[in-house]
């Protein structure tokens, strides 16, 4: 089971998703069936509180439903579309904004602002040569556009064709929106585990597989039309082999149970002590093991490079936001720590979620910041354990 797949299914009916590249886990996420707010969505939304103390004001974005906007400069009971940008959490309300964003598979489209980009994930000719290729349509823009990494496989009229539909869909939400009442739903993005399926490796996925026959359905109608666009040889598969579920197949409760345990061996026998704070995530290397003097920096450069690898891996899978402070064992060479540090660069490089390195000290300690999206999978696996939900 080498392979890139894509498994669903259910845990205690939420939704659960589970992505597996080159064999090996490396993510997870669990969707509550009753979570009605989905990031992406937009809705009318008044300005109830302004709060100048913090910058910010309080919204109503429907049945009374209030929400946290960073800005101050809307008056009171003003009428906007907002973007929902993150869930609410028990002491927070949900975060809105009015950065409207509207993605499809090749290209994002905003109102933010009115420049051409292209994704920073793609390499330095794979950016020039897109630059090259649609720099003469995307000259004169109404809204800000990027491409995104699938845009690479894909034709010219696909992608422009994109842009310019989801321009006229953003268009209509800012010309109209303020004239709809209240919490009135503008615009519906995908599932949230489908988002999550278009993120992954599409041209290396090999398959989707699911033992719920309605999450089949979907994928069989929607999602798998859109991934079949920049790949045709993906596998859609409804799983009912009663004898060995699907959970078990892929060891789903057990690497969830694993992948949340604060130690996390490397194959060199080094390991990795993940502890998470309010504050911040420190996670600390160690080698395990204690080679003789001669051999000791060779060993620690070794330890330290497996170790960005699997710290990388576990970030994603654990869903980490914030503040993530590696503690690194101390290197002597410039070679050994430039090598680390650019391997580390490299695979946050990967992460579908936007994560910064910022600096590594003398004492070998590396700050990096990631965005938090949405809670992390302790929480998720916890709600998910304790919030059983009545099947619908």
């Amino acid at each position: 089971m080498n392979d890139n797949v894509i498994v669903l299914t259910k845990l205690n009916e939420h939704i659960l998703f589970m992505y597996k590249e080159k064999g090996k886990t490396v993510e997870y996420q669990i969707f509550s069936p009753d979570e009605t707010d989905t990031v992406g969505n937009i809705y009318v939304c008044e300005i109830k509180d302004i709060v100048k103390s913090i910058d910010a004001s309080f919204i109503n974005y429907g049945d009374g439903k209030t929400g946290f906007l960073k800005t101050t400069k809307y008056k009171r009971g003003t009428l906007i579309p907002l973007m929902f940008k993150r869930a609410g959490t028990k002491d927070k309300s949900p975060l809105f904004t009015d950065e409207l964003s509207l993605a499809g598979l090749y290209t994002v489209v905003t109102n933010k602002d009115r420049n051409f980009s292209i994704s920073k994930k793609l390499a330095a000719d794979e950016k020039k040569a897109l630059r090259e290729q649609y720099s003469s349509f995307f000259r004169d823009l109404e809204y800000g556009i990027t491409l995104r990494t699938n845009s690479v496989t894909a034709g010219l009229k696909e992608v422009v064709g994109e842009a310019d539909e989801l321009a006229g869909v953003l268009d209509d939400i800012i010309t109209n929106g303020n004239k709809r009442t209240v919490g009135t739903l503008l615009y519906k993005t995908d599932n949230e585990w489908a988002k999550y399926c278009y993120r992954t490796d599409i041209l290396s996925l090999d398959k989707i597989i699911t033992d719920v026959p309605e999450l089949h359905k979907t994928l069989k109608s929607d999602v798998i039309e859109k991934l079949h666009m920049i790949n045709p040889g993906i596998k859609c598969e409804l799983y009912e082999d009663t004898l060995l579920p699907l959970d078990k197949l892929y060891s789903i409760n057990s690497g969830i149970e694993e992948a949340l345990n604060r130690k996390v061996w490397l194959r060199s026998g080094g390991y990795l002590y993940i502890e998470t704070t309010e504050a911040l995530t420190s996670i600390d290397v160690n080698s395990g093991k204690n080679p003789s003097e001669k051999d000791k920096e060779e060993a620690v450069f070794e330890c330290n490079l497996e170790a960005t690898d699997e710290i990388c891996r576990q970030i994603r899978l654990r869903g980490l936001g914030g503040i993530i402070i590696i503690d690194y064992i101390n290197m002597k060479k410039q070679d050994h720590i430039r090598k680390v540090v650019n391997r580390l660069k490299q695979g946050i490089l990967r992460d579908p979620v936007k994560t910064e390195y910022h600096d590594m000290t003398a004492l070998s300690l590396v700050e990096l910041t990631r965005m938090k999206i949405r809670e992390p999978l302790s929480i998720q696996y916890e709600h998910a354990r304790e919030h059983k939900c009545d099947p619908a």
